[in-house]
């Protein structure tokens, strides 16, 4: 069979037109392909904002349980969000539920490809949350794990600082402020104090008393140290040197000078004292109840009641004042001595003025925030 040149020309035209026809339905195809996981995508990403969004929003109203199920929903759209799980494990840690933190935290280590930066902030996050359990060793274990990732990293540094301090680590925790600051100078001096009377504890007085000198050297005011120094003097024998501290110790604080007259025993001495604060700050209003309490412990009532109606003069108010009057009016009904008797063992509240917590118990370190010395003294 002969094919004219006509034919050929026809031929070779509609299949040209047949794969061009093809060609260009494959490339709509791809394209909407492409435009449909676009969009899909778009969507995909909208719905993840927007769970992301409410579960932050849900956050700074403090609904926890509510930032969980968002934030959850959100990591279901997209598992490969590291940051929005390490921020489901925080708010379980915020709940209490430090198990669940954990799980979380932990299970993020085990991905592969975590970014240096990403695998930090998981060290950080699991060594908080076994900080928040208690288990102090484990969480220093993964501030460690998080400095050898960056050396430098201030918040490790700091952290590890603080679980030192958590587990009464005074050594460790001296060593590790000094690499996070070292500049504050009146925590510094507690922490030589806290070893101090961790030495002094042990029967290593010099060591102690080295540790005492190094707080006041910090801190020329820190009353802690002043005290217990006083303490070694005393037990030295050097009386007049224990002495002398102690009475410095009241005039630097006087809402604690309480501490350093409770460590007088010898009655004339304590009246000595007391009589010598008075007439250095007749005006302090703890000067004045705790002198007042010194008049009662050595018998001198009178005193005592003068010190407590000039309190009240110049309008303290006071239970334990007015509780200690009557106990020291002789002529009062038995209903009203017998109230009197439940006079609290401690008069004075001390408060955090950081955090708010209080306690009828001397704390220099608060027992809720941990922050040093944030004292507010009360007479209740």
């Amino acid at each position: 069979m002969s094919i004219n040149f006509a034919q050929i020309v026809h031929y070779i035209s509609s299949n040209y037109l047949i794969s061009f026809i093809l060609s260009f339905l494959l490339g709509a195809l791809f394209s909407y392909l492409v435009i449909l996981g676009k969009q899909k995508k778009e969507d995909i990403d909208k719905r993840k904002l927007e769970s992301y969004v409410k579960g932050i929003n849900y956050i700074i109203e403090n609904e926890t349980d509510k930032a969980i199920k968002e934030l959850t929903e959100t990591a279901k759209i997209d598992p490969d969000m590291v940051d929005i799980y390490v921020s489901i494990g925080n708010l379980f840690r915020k709940k209490g539920e430090i198990n669940r933190a954990l799980i979380i935290h932990k299970s993020l280590l085990a991905r592969p490809n975590l970014d240096k930066n990403k695998k930090l902030d998981i060290y950080l996050n699991v060594g908080i949350d076994y900080r928040k359990a208690g288990l102090y060793d484990r969480a220093k274990k993964y501030f460690k794990d998080a400095l050898s990732l960056a050396p430098k990293n201030q918040l490790a540094k700091k952290l590890l600082y603080e679980v030192y301090e958590d587990s009464k680590d005074w050594e460790n925790a001296l060593v590790w402020h000094k690499r996070f600051d070292g500049t504050d100078k009146n925590v510094l001096s507690h922490l030589y104090t806290e070893l101090g009377k961790e030495k002094l504890r042990e029967g290593k007085t010099d060591e102690a008393k080295k540790n005492f000198e190094k707080a006041i050297k910090e801190h020329k005011e820190c009353f802690d140290a002043i005290v217990n120094l006083g303490d070694i003097y005393f037990n030295y024998g050097n009386l007049e040197k224990a002495y002398k501290l102690w009475y410095k110790a009241c005039k630097m604080r006087p809402e604690l000078c309480n501490i350093a007259l409770s460590r007088i025993k010898d009655d004339g001495i304590l009246k000595e004292h007391t009589t010598r604060l008075l007439e250095d700050m007749p005006n302090d209003e703890f000067i004045n109840f705790f002198a007042a309490e010194s008049f009662l412990k050595i018998g001198e009532k009178n005193k005592a009641k003068s010190l407590l109606k000039r309190l009240l003069k110049k309008g303290l108010k006071s239970n334990s004042i007015i509780k200690r009057l009557m106990k020291i009016d002789e002529n009062a009904p038995d209903y009203v001595k017998l109230f009197a008797q439940n006079i609290s063992k401690s008069p004075v509240k001390y408060t955090c003025t950081n955090c708010g917590y209080s306690s009828g118990k001397l704390f220099f370190r608060c027992p809720k925030c941990k922050s040093w010395d944030k004292l507010k003294v009360s007479i209740e």
